[in-house]
């Protein structure tokens, strides 16, 4: 068992996890992170059911229960959401923890032994700062470690970025930009994670829900473009710009600045061009900017504005797709929110009802 760190001032750091249909890594990663980083008093493990659909409550019931009658395992469960909301999820499962430092923590990645103990450490010399990744591995990019208050101060992750990507950074940002500096762990065993697939990313959100067919066009080395024809019959044309594959050289102070910059970033060129389309006796029918184009339901590609659009049929391909479409639009939305000066969630962040530790009798709200 680790020694207990700073315990004469009172602080403790709660892992916030939230998890929609990741019980499979869980499985693999709850127990160790737990046994890894016991410091009675010190340590607690948040875990919010974000109306998971996989048999997690029936899991943790019968399989984790020592953990919640010692204290250091809480379990919520809400049974609003019908798809995977990276920032309310996180906004929520924040706002249950009782500690002075938050921390929060994938479904797939495992601390490491030692991890609580590090950062309770460093956040007793300092104040001024909060912790991520060194930003070399997409798995544990996500792992912010900060205040309760700057969390509150900063009003959260952003609600408007509803998909995958770029909420991490964005409130990174926003912590930097108040004045707090970013500091990075080096311990290469505080990196670890259970490697997974694009398509996991992103199963549960909007996007992919939403999405029946996929096509891409090539207009330049850097530059494609992609069609979604949607579900519910919208559809939605994007230009994507790598910049990344521009060989432009720019000197940067420190990563941060690297990650902020539009120049190093795959973007979203103009505006979402957006339509509808609907199939009728073997052929679709797309309408874009009042122009009707028809193609045989069975072809692999689209003409669509003078441009050939091939159907994508790899679902692993789809997702990268998407996972590049959603960071885009939430880079740019947040870019915009902060040059705008605009409020963040001004209504409010993390709303909505949990039940604890299985007691259906006492609802929580968090208004």
């Amino acid at each position: 068992m680790d020694k207990i760190i700073n315990k004469k001032n009172n602080e403790k750091i709660a892992f916030c996890i939230t998890c929609m249909n990741r019980l499979k890594h869980l499985q693999q990663t709850l127990e160790k992170n737990i046994q890894d980083n016991y410091l009675k008093g010190q340590v607690e493990f948040i875990l919010l059911d974000y109306n998971l659909q996989d048999g997690l409550q029936e899991w943790v019931f019968h399989n984790m229960q020592k953990y919640i009658e010692e204290g250091i395992l809480v379990y919520f469960k809400t049974t609003e959401p019908t798809l995977y909301l990276r920032s309310h999820s996180r906004n929520m499962v924040f706002r249950l923890a009782n500690s002075t430092i938050l921390c929060n923590l994938d479904a797939d990645n495992f601390l490491g032994k030692g991890f609580a103990g590090y950062m309770l450490e460093s956040f007793s010399n300092n104040n001024n700062m909060f912790y991520t990744s060194d930003c070399s591995s997409r798995d544990v990019f996500g792992r912010i470690c900060i205040r309760y208050e700057d969390f509150i101060s900063v009003r959260g992750y952003n609600e408007t970025l509803q998909c995958y990507g770029y909420e991490d950074g964005d409130i990174q940002n926003r912590l930097m930009l108040k004045g707090l500096k970013p500091m990075s762990f080096k311990n290469p065993e505080f990196y670890h994670c259970i490697t997974h697939s694009f398509k996991e990313r992103v199963s549960e959100e909007i996007k992919t829900k939403n999405l029946n067919e996929m096509y891409i066009t090539y207009i330049n080395p850097y530059t494609s473009g992609i069609l979604l024809l949607n579900k519910d019959y919208s559809l939605e044309q994007y230009t994507l710009i790598n910049n990344l594959q521009q060989n432009i050289f720019v000197e940067y102070a420190n990563v941060y600045d690297y990650i902020f910059d539009e120049r190093n970033r795959i973007i979203q060129h103009g505006n979402i061009i957006k339509g509808t389309w609907i199939e009728n006796k073997n052929r679709i029918l797309i309408n874009i900017r009042n122009i009707e184009y028809q193609v045989q339901s069975s072809v692999l590609s689209i003409n669509v504005e003078n441009m050939l659009f091939y159907k994508i049929q790899d679902d692993e391909l789809k997702a990268k797709i998407i996972v590049l479409i959603t960071d885009a639009i939430n880079y740019k939305e947040a870019s915009d929110k902060i040059k705008d000066n605009s409020i963040i969630n001004p209504k409010g962040f993390g709303k909505g009802f949990v039940y604890k530790n299985f007691d259906l009798s006492n609802k929580i709200i968090l208004s």
